[in-house]
């Protein structure tokens, strides 16, 4: 048995019901969860679960392989193995990761499309985040442009497409897993991200549906990390 995750196929469940699997002390698994946990540089869900009428924080998420562990903020009882488990996000929280990863994916893919260089999308968090591009030179132009043309796909709200693929399809399709600076994940079948223009993209984390809805992406700050390395910090308006 493990954790079924619902987040894979509707980022946008907000509530959930589910079953205690093991408890100890903070710590929650359940059959089932809409919760994310901190993984693949997204940052994990915050909500809350209710057990028995009452309601309990939920402050960290995380994943063993085979369970997703609720680590609450208070002690959960610890004969509730089997009772039912209401789950609810903090909608606010999970929504602007959505829309800052669907940003870095954006701006990856127009990083490899114009200027052929690879990136590592490595980090969003809850106002800002960030991605690596390999640039020798990522002067202000390059990031003016990149910025540019990804808010023109922001405007033009196109559809963001997750779906499965088979891994060797998927892996002798040069572009769509040459701009990255990643390994191809080991699961299988892989989980895809397609947006119409850039490369498909490898991805296990939440995306919204429409380009619109990220809003308008500004650069924030970009830091030179080592000689070719560029880190370039986002927010959203």
């Amino acid at each position: 048995m493990e954790t079924k995750k619902l987040f894979l196929d509707d980022s946008y469940l907000k509530k959930c019901d589910s079953k205690a699997v093991m408890v100890e002390f903070t710590d929650l698994t359940v059959d089932q969860t809409i919760f994310y946990p901190t993984s693949f540089g997204q940052q994990n869900d915050r909500g809350t679960v209710t057990i028995d009428g009452k309601e309990f924080q939920i402050i960290d998420v995380w994943e063993d392989g085979q369970f997703v562990h609720l680590i609450s903020l208070d002690t959960y009882p610890q004969d509730i193995s089997g009772k039912s488990v209401h789950q609810e996000l903090d909608w606010n929280i999970r929504y602007g990761h959505m829309k800052l990863r669907s940003a870095l994916f954006i701006l990856g893919g127009l990083a490899y499309k114009f200027y052929n260089a690879k990136s590592r999308i490595s980090q969003t968090y809850d106002d800002k985040a960030w991605i690596d591009i390999y640039i020798d030179n990522l002067s202000s132009e390059i990031v003016n442009k990149i910025l540019e043309e990804a808010n023109k796909i922001v405007s033009n709200n196109l559809p963001i497409e997750v779906k499965y693929a088979d891994k060797n399809e998927f892996s002798i399709e040069k572009q769509m897993f040459g701009f990255s600076t990643g390994k191809i994940p080991d699961e299988e079948p892989l989980r895809t991200v397609n947006i119409s223009g850039l490369p498909l993209q490898a991805d296990y984390g939440n995306h919204v549906k429409q380009t619109g809805e990220i809003g308008e992406i500004e650069a924030k700050t970009s830091m030179v990390k080592g000689k070719i390395d560029k880190r370039l910090t986002i927010t959203l308006k």
